[in-house]
Parts: C-alpha cells; structure tokens; sequence
C-alpha cells in the first residue's frame, strides 16, 4: 500500500472539499489561514496537526452521508478517510515517522493551502499522483438521486480501490457531496 499517495489523495479531496472551495464539510482548516492558526499551537508539527484536524471533519462529514454506524463483527464500510482498522494503523505508523521530516512535505502542504476549486479534479492527478485512468472511470459513474456511490466490495482493499475511491468524488458537485465507498467483510 502506498501510504503516501493515501495521504496525498486524502489531502487533495479534504482541502478542496472546505467550505470556501467545494462545500462539501463545514471547515477552512487547510488553508493558510489554517496553517497560520495551526503553527501558533503547534509549532513544530503545524501542518500534519492542521492536516489530521481537515482529515476529521471530512471522515465525520462523509460517515454522516453514508449513515455510518459501527457494529463490531458486522461489515465495515471503508471511505477514503475511514478504511479498515488495520490499514489505518499501518497508515498511522508511517504518518508519524514524517514527523521526523516535514520539509519533505512542504511543497505538498503550500499547494495543498492553495487549492482552488478550478484546479478540480485535476489536482489529483498533479498533487496526489492519481493514475488518469482511475479518474476517466470516476468520470463514467453515474450517481443517482443518493449521496452515496457503491462501489464492489472486495475482500482486500488494494492501491486501485484507494484510487477509485478518491477519483469518484467527482460525481460530486459543489455543495453535494456523494461519498464512495465500499463494504468490506467483518
């Protein structure tokens, strides 16, 4: 699994996905105002505390579109922001050790800030290296009246589903939020 498109694709879909962009969450936290706030708390870590805060309020927002309700041993409903326990502790381990190094991501932070909502859904592609044919497939769905689009579940969750994922909030429009997701056996 490639933790670092996970979190690059997460960061795409979360900073364009603000208030002042998409509107599909109540939040301005990747931002530079964000970034501002973010270094007067935490200093040494801003962006990744700034980033983790954004990650939040989406994964809240896209679990109250899906109706999402945990049941231990039942099916887990993964989204880009909410995948199985166990990739997100994996993902979580090898978040921490960039915060070791966060000039390596630098440029991905200041672009990120920078977003607008005309660089969708392109910026992707450009920031988050998601494969152009992930995003072509993305463009063929067609979500009916729900704000959920269904993707097949499969037993193991691959770098493809963590693409397809992030690629189908573009059946999205702005202020219309369809979250995809995929049912994964408990």
């Amino acid at each position: 699994m490639d933790f670092r498109q996970l979190f690059k694709l997460r960061l795409v879909v979360a900073a364009l996905g603000e208030t002042q962009r998409l509107g599909w969450w109540n939040s301005g936290v990747l931002t530079s105002t964000g970034e501002f706030l973010f270094q007067q708390g935490f200093p040494r870590s801003s962006p990744f505390a700034q980033t983790r805060a954004g990650f939040r309020v989406a994964q809240l927002a896209c679990d109250e579109a899906l109706g999402i309700q945990p049941s231990p041993g039942g099916a887990i409903t993964c989204h880009l922001f909410r995948l199985t326990p166990q990739l997100e502790d994996a993902y979580e381990n090898e978040r921490n050790r960039w915060l070791d190094a966060p000039q390596e991501w630098a440029d991905c932070f200041q672009a990120a800030w920078a977003l607008s909502t005309e660089q969708w859904p392109q910026a992707l592609v450009e920031l988050a290296e998601l494969d152009s044919e992930a995003l072509d497939w993305a463009r063929n769905q067609t979500p009916q009246t729900a704000k959920a689009l269904r993707l097949d579940a499969p037993f193991e969750i691959n770098q493809g589903h963590i693409e397809r994922l992030a690629a189908a909030f573009v059946c999205g429009q702005p202020g219309q939020l369809v979250v995809p997701y995929l049912q994964v056996p408990g």
